[in-house]
């Protein structure tokens, strides 16, 4: 669930939402998005069978996701009819029309929903589609497609891309201390966590409000740094009936982070953080060297920065060296008039030609791999942001649960008192677990 910004694909995913934003945002959550059902029942008003209906959380129009549209219209001669954008309490809007009598064929969906709308028998499965049409799922990245899947084994929604998350690194600071720079591969060698703390003391400089790191304010951090430590399964359980964060190994990895504002001095204090997109302002203003934030923020940076070179690096490995990613998911509503029109329209978007196009925005990676593999600088920073591409390799995923907005609306605010440096994170996590666990039941 997660984030915000940008350029060519604007806020289509919502990747980086810090927790205030995300609470403020939901009570919620940048990319584009859609899916498809099984069986239809009826066609689009005035065209014969041939369209179906979309709707986004963001304006289409003028970006890539409009172009692979037409590109679909032209190569099936089925009309999209893409209904206007509802920018604001779009959750609220989609509940509204899942639960009706005429929702779109195709639209985008909260990943935080996925599970609870599955469960309610809302959602189409897309599973009979992807076996009649013996599609070939290995051309996809694994984790991101397979996200959508239910326990029984149906696919009620479907990833059209993904924003994983990496270092994001100021170049010039690095060279100033006379720093290394971190590695430009997926290699955990000289880039262990106490390197990557002791390379963040070295770029603090407090005269100058300069911090060496962020890693603390990007939700996906809570999943990418307890799998890194060891832990099995991250935030929730695998049946998502369980808060497994308050565990000693998930406690340890928040613990470190939170170590790098409450001890080491190198990461801004959380009452800093507050503002609306602040961390991606610091980092442009050359007041953050090192920032573990997602691929949406790429076009935000280019745009920017001008005055000095920056780039990518993976994660910091303890255990393993894994990166959590934001999805931009689609469903098909069971209500849908045509799911079959629906089906071919997500197919198309998550083809090899249709990620092509839509990789031009710049704002995520394709869940196709092979257009994926075309992420190339192109004479513009980052010059390794081929990582994205390859996080394919090395991504986790947050397990569903049915109320992980209500869980995470639990536990989030009550680890402000550890990110304000008043109690251990260990405390704070199992003084709301009961709350939590019971939040998770529905």
């Amino acid at each position: 669930m997660q984030h915000n910004r940008l350029a060519h694909l604007p806020d289509l995913d919502r990747p980086e939402l810090n927790r205030r934003r995300f609470l403020a945002g939901l009570g919620g959550l940048a990319a584009a998005g859609f899916l498809a059902g099984c069986g239809g029942n009826g066609s689009a008003a005035g065209d014969g069978g041939k369209g179906l209906t979309f709707l986004n959380w963001e304006q289409v129009k003028g970006n890539p996701l409009e172009q692979a549209i037409g590109a679909f219209e032209q190569e099936s001669g089925t009309k999209v009819t893409v209904q206007p954008a509802v920018t604001q309490e779009y959750d609220t809007k989609m509940r509204t029309l899942i639960a009706g009598g005429s929702p779109p064929d195709v639209m985008r969906i909260n990943d935080d929903f996925v599970r609870g709308f599955s469960e309610q028998g809302a959602l189409l499965d897309l599973r009979p589609y992807i076996e009649k049409d013996k599609l070939d799922t290995a051309q996809f990245a694994k984790e991101t497609f397979e996200f959508p899947k239910q326990p029984d084994g149906s696919h009620t929604a479907w990833v059209l891309g993904y924003q994983p998350r990496l270092i994001f690194y100021n170049v010039d600071l690095f060279k100033q201390a006379g720093v290394p720079l971190p590695p430009t591969t997926w290699s955990a060698e000289g880039w262990s966590w106490s390197d990557f703390a002791e390379t963040a003391k070295k770029l603090t400089d407090p005269a100058k409000k300069q911090y060496g790191a962020l890693v603390y304010l990007d939700t996906g951090y809570e999943q990418t740094f307890t799998v890194n430590h060891g832990s099995e399964t991250g935030i929730f359980s695998a049946d998502g009936t369980q808060f497994t964060l308050p565990g000693s190994k998930e406690a340890e990895a928040l613990q470190w982070a939170t170590d790098l504002t409450c001890k080491d001095k190198v990461q801004p204090p959380w009452s800093v953080l507050q503002q609306d997109n602040v961390q991606n302002q610091m980092f442009a203003q050359g007041k953050i060297a090192m920032m573990f934030a997602t691929f949406g923020t790429v076009p935000y940076l280019r745009t920017t920065v001008k005055d000095f070179t920056w780039d990518v690096a993976p994660p910091p490995a303890d255990l393993e060296q894994r990166t959590e990613s934001s999805v931009i998911v689609f469903c098909v509503p069971k209500k849908a008039k045509n799911p079959d029109a629906a089906w071919e329209l997500l197919k198309y978007l998550a083809s090899e030609d249709g990620g092509k196009i839509l990789l031009q925005g710049g704002a995520f990676t394709p869940i196709n791999l092979k257009a994926a593999a075309d992420l190339a600088p192109n004479g513009k920073a980052p010059e390794h942001i081929a990582l994205f591409a390859e996080a394919a390799k090395h991504l986790t995923a947050t397990n569903q649960t049915k109320n992980t907005i209500g869980a995470r609306e639990l536990y989030r605010p009550a680890l402000d008192q550890a990110y304000n440096c008043e109690k251990p994170v260990a405390e704070v996590l199992r003084q709301i677990e009961p709350q939590v666990e019971n939040a998770l039941k529905g």
